[in-house]
């Protein structure tokens, strides 16, 4: 054939043999339903059949709960900063420190200016007046009820004060007693206020270790510059960018991914937490995801809904695939670090949440291949309508090739460029490429990108073939929108 890259003959034609030409009594039959419509239909019931199946329970605000127990901050308020000055570190002379005094914009102490020292490094944040950041703020995890007093349990003849205390463990809260030694601040202490308890369990007992009063001053940290201004500014700009260039089409490719976004906080995230299936939460989001963003970019049509059958099917073959390697690659699913954080709640499959990653991943590019192959058939058909299903197989074949080809490379460096800190430390250790592909954390990267890959392949010809054999609905074209 004159295009060496382009299929035999012989290929073809065993792609075409599932799809024999109409033999022209098509325009005679009476009209019938598209099976299409039909399919799209019955999809989109699926989908909400599974999404109602593995909704949220609302289990995971106690996971919120928990964390905060554990003195992790989950609440955040923004603030300004008034000053920064460099003075000697309090405790070591020796070395200097900046103090920065910030003043509280929003919360339970707006107006109070807290005080944060930062020891001199490379990974000190540069911090000038009127830079806005954002403080993280722990939670008091205790409330005084009581406060008492009498001989010390190490020592009768001393008196100690004791703090009657509800703590807040998580788990509904608890009733304890605290005693202060002689020499602490006892009176910082009213019946009613916040305290900062430090405890553990050891044999299912409770131990308490501190109790602190819960002043603004103990409970704040700088966790981070205010950067929501800049990234309003740039998806404002998105925004703008593709209603300029997509005109409707590109407005409802933003409600989609509006949508897209929503069901991802909405569905996937809490469904995870409440501890379903990854694996499923993350086929039925994706599939929903792709259900409302595609047809709302693109319409609800023939073109769109092949496209959705194309991503439907190579995404299933994704799941299989991914789940065979995963298991046969024996990933632990701890790679990440934050996912150590997931093992102080029980009923997260960690190994599972990241089939559900390599899915999502997976799902995007899937989008993409299955709707250009469609896309491709209609426009090669209406710019040159004598073109027959053989030459629409044909030519958008060889697009979903160059497609593929640049896709699998930009697959890659997306995944690399994830984990480019990590490469750098691997090469600065001298690590051989052995050694750093065989990591886990690089592993799933290389799986992620491999499985990914072979879904796309296998999406590009499955689409082109559905959008060849279909593009003809009872003798008509079928309308893109």
């Amino acid at each position: 054939m004159p295009d060496g890259g382009a299929l035999e003959s012989d290929e073809i034609d065993q792609w075409l043999a599932f799809s024999p030409e109409d033999d022209g009594s098509a325009g005679r039959e009476p009209r019938r339903v598209d099976p299409f419509v039909i399919f799209g239909i019955v999809l989109g019931v699926v989908i909400l059949l599974g999404m109602f199946l593995l909704r949220p329970t609302g289990a995971s605000q106690s996971q919120s709960d928990d964390l905060a127990a554990l003195g992790i901050p989950t609440d955040f308020h923004r603030a300004t900063v008034l000053d920064a000055s460099e003075h000697p570190c309090a405790g070591i002379e020796s070395q200097a420190c900046a103090v920065v005094r910030f003043e509280i914009t929003e919360g339970p102490d707006e107006s109070f200016v807290f005080v944060q020292e930062f020891p001199s490094a490379a990974t000190m944040p540069e911090l000038a007046p009127g830079d806005r950041v954002v403080l993280s703020r722990v939670t008091p995890s205790g409330t005084v009820d009581a406060i008492g007093s009498g001989p010390c349990s190490f020592d009768a003849d001393t008196q100690c004060v004791s703090l009657e205390l509800t703590i807040d463990d998580g788990e509904g809260g608890r009733k304890a007693t605290y005693e202060l030694f002689p020499g602490d601040e006892a009176g910082a202490f009213a019946v009613g206020d916040e305290a900062l308890v430090d405890f553990m369990y050891e044999s299912d007992q409770l131990e308490i270790l501190s109790v602190r009063p819960a002043d603004p001053q103990s409970l704040y940290q700088f966790a981070d510059f205010d950067r929501r201004t800049v990234l309003i500014v740039v998806a404002g700009a998105f925004a703008v960018v593709v209603v300029a260039l997509g005109g409707w089409r590109g407005a409802t490719a933003l409600i989609g991914l509006v949508a897209s976004v929503s069901i991802l906080l909405m569905f996937v995230l809490p469904a995870i937490l409440d501890g379903r299936s990854p694996v499923l939460v993350a086929v039925f989001g994706s599939a929903a995801i792709a259900y409302v963003a595609m047809y709302l970019a693109h319409g609800i049509n023939r073109m769109t809904t092949i496209a959705l059958v194309g991503m439907t099917a190579a995404l299933v073959l994704t799941v299989l695939l991914s789940t065979v390697v995963v298991a046969a690659a024996r990933f632990t699913g701890f790679a990440v670090e934050e996912t150590s954080l997931l093992t102080f709640f029980g009923g997260i499959d960690v190994s599972g949440l990241l089939l559900a990653g390599i899915v999502l991943g997976a799902a995007g590019a899937l989008d993409d291949v299955t709707i250009t192959q469609a896309s491709t058939v209609w426009e090669l058909q209406e710019a040159n309508p004598s073109l027959d299903r053989q030459g629409r197989f044909r030519g958008a074949l060889r697009v979903g090739r160059d497609h593929i080809a640049s896709m699998v490379n930009t697959l890659l460096l997306a995944y690399a460029g994830a984990s480019l800190p990590l490469l750098v430390l691997f090469v600065v250790a001298h690590q051989s490429l052995g050694t750093i592909a065989n990591s886990e954390v690089v592993a799933v990267e290389i799986v992620r990108t491999l499985v990914g890959s072979i879904g796309l392949v296998a999406a590009v010809p499955l689409t082109t073939w559905l959008a060849a054999r279909f593009y003809h609905a009872d003798g008509e074209p079928a309308a893109r929108s």
